[in-house]
């Protein structure tokens, strides 16, 4: 807590004066005028009152010494117990730029298009529990200088023939690529800290605690080595649109496939440094049940990301009031048999088949925060498994699906013959057999090669896909069947759009679950080890 020289209240950064504030009888003072400890500043470290939540293990750093009320990882209403500690001083910070009043429009902004959201999430006085918090990033200079040399290729028709000729470009490359940031805190998903990216770097100011006095600052706890690659990776990218761009390289096409990769490891930059930063943030927590919603605001842009669960009531009245007319409309510039509203309910019923298959296996994968590199790095489980797998390349990938998608049509296609020799409009049944193969290609290639198969994860995928399965079964009994009464017709199509709507419901609850997250257990250890 740092003191007025004036009347010896507290002073407290101010982010309107962008300097120290009493707010007791208005004295304004440099951030850089508060002495600090020299042993500190020695040692590379500053002194910071540690709240830790009891509940969820989390733990803020802070100047000032007053209790804070509640945690703002698992909004918890409990008293955090404090102790005074050390943490690393990082290089740079960026002192918050954007008010509270500046966060809580816009987050209101972008609410306003979120209208089947929790009327919760718009209450006045959930919104009052925006707090700043500075969050730790790792923050990568690049550079690449000397001569590189890459591939391209020029073609020509020449008569019956089209003639391609290849060539070596060599160049001289000087550039640098400044301030690439990435969270240095566990805590703090990637989702959200990539959603309200970038911070512009240049407003960085060499690091003191008293910018910190009336914030809170939470602690690194990941190394600079996790994203290294990443934003190594991001860089050559750029370098490599940036050189394409030029005139002699689109005359060679140095950015078609093969020719792009070597060009990205020829331009691939070394790391001059890494430093650690705190990076502004407005931050807020939704807590419903045993789940949590966050919402963050860009302290120095105004750049806001949430996770935004659905309302069923909103979701259900919203979609009838939509439906009505639209059926209505239909039915007006329309003639719909029997067969065909049949036919439209099984599709849709396959439609919400695929979407709640790719939901069970995207969940899983968020429970386990397997993308999260921060997180899993923390705990201990060393790399996400991102990529490639079993070393097949997009053009790879989509060759398989079309071999899979042609395996499916000649099971589904048989389907199809039966249909059509019992019925006048088998067209609707090809039509049907071919997009029901091809789907079901893309589903199965991307989730068992583009994701490693995990323990489980088919059985959690069955109860999500019996419903629409089921419906889209009797749908094709009622086909082949080929009943005289259309009464069957149309009991089958409410019968299949009784399970859409059913599968729908469920597919809510599945997108609240993804948009919500379970309750951090961050299990700190305790002591001075982790900040």
């Amino acid at each position: 807590m740092y003191e007025c020289p004036n009347c010896g209240s507290n002073l407290q950064y101010d982010i309107a004066a962008q300097q120290m504030l009493c707010s007791y009888c208005g004295t304004t003072a440099d951030p850089y005028s508060l002495q600090e400890e020299p042993e500190f500043l020695e040692r590379g470290e500053y002194e910071a009152t540690v709240f830790t939540c009891s509940q969820c293990g989390a733990q803020l750093l802070s100047e000032d010494t007053t209790a804070a009320t509640f945690c703002s990882f698992c909004s918890s209403p409990a008293v955090l117990e404090s102790r005074v500690g050390k943490a690393r001083r990082p290089a740079r910070i960026i002192p918050f730029s954007k008010t509270k009043e500046d966060c809580k429009a816009s987050y209101a902004r972008m609410m306003r298009r979120a209208i089947f959201a929790p009327k919760e999430l718009k209450d006045q006085a959930y919104i009052e529990k925006f707090r700043g918090i500075y969050m730790p990033y790792w923050v990568y200079d690049f550079e690449k200088k000397g001569k590189v040399s890459f591939r391209g290729s020029e073609s020509r028709q020449k008569g019956d023939y089209l003639v391609t000729k290849h060539y070596d470009i060599v160049t001289e490359v000087d550039a640098s690529y400044r301030g690439i940031s990435y969270d240095a805190a566990a805590d703090f998903s990637d989702e959200l800290s990539s959603a309200v990216a970038p911070y512009e770097m240049n407003a960085g100011r060499p690091f003191t605690p008293s910018f910190l006095s009336g914030f809170y600052a939470d602690a690194k706890d990941v190394e600079s080595s996790v994203y290294r690659q990443d934003a190594c990776e991001l860089v050559a990218e750029e370098e490599a649109w940036q050189l394409s761009r030029n005139r002699t390289c689109a005359r060679y096409h140095v950015k078609e496939e093969g020719n792009e990769e070597v060009m990205k490891n020829a331009l691939r930059p070394s790391c001059t440094s890494a430093e650690l930063a705190m990076l502004p943030v407005w931050f807020l927590s939704y807590r419903k049940g045993d789940r949590v919603a966050y919402a963050v605001v860009n302290g120095q842009t105004g750049k806001a990301a949430a996770d935004l669960p659905v309302d069923r009531k909103k979701y259900v009245t919203g979609s009838l009031l939509l439906a009505l007319p639209l059926f209505i409309l239909l039915n007006l510039c329309f003639t719909i048999t029997p067969g065909v509203s049949l036919f439209l309910a099984a599709l849709l019923s396959f439609a919400c088949a695929v979407i709640s298959g790719a939901q069970t296996s995207r969940i899983r994968e968020r429970e386990l925060l397997e993308n999260d590199k921060g997180y899993q790095s923390a705990r201990g489980h060393g790399q996400t498994q991102q990529g490639r797998i079993l070393g097949l390349s997009a053009g790879e990938i989509k060759l398989l699906q079309v071999v899979i998608g042609v395996v499916l049509m000649t099971i589904f296609m048989p389907i199809a013959v039966c249909i059509a020799v019992f019925r006048s409009d088998s067209g609707l049944a090809i039509v049907g057999a071919l997009l029901i193969s091809f789907a079901l290609a893309r589903v199965v290639t991307l989730e068992r090669w583009r994701r490693p198969v995990r323990k489980g994860m088919f059985k959690d995928m069955l109860p999500a896909v019996a419903k629409p399965a089921a419906a889209i079964l009797f749908a094709f009994v009622i086909m082949i069947w080929n009943p005289v009464s259309d009464l069957y017709y149309y009991g089958g199509a409410a019968v299949s759009m009784g399970a859409v709507i059913w599968t729908i419901l469920d597919i809510i609850g599945r997108h609240n679950l993804l948009t919500t997250r379970k309750l951090p257990q961050l299990n700190r250890r305790g002591g001075d080890e982790d900040v």
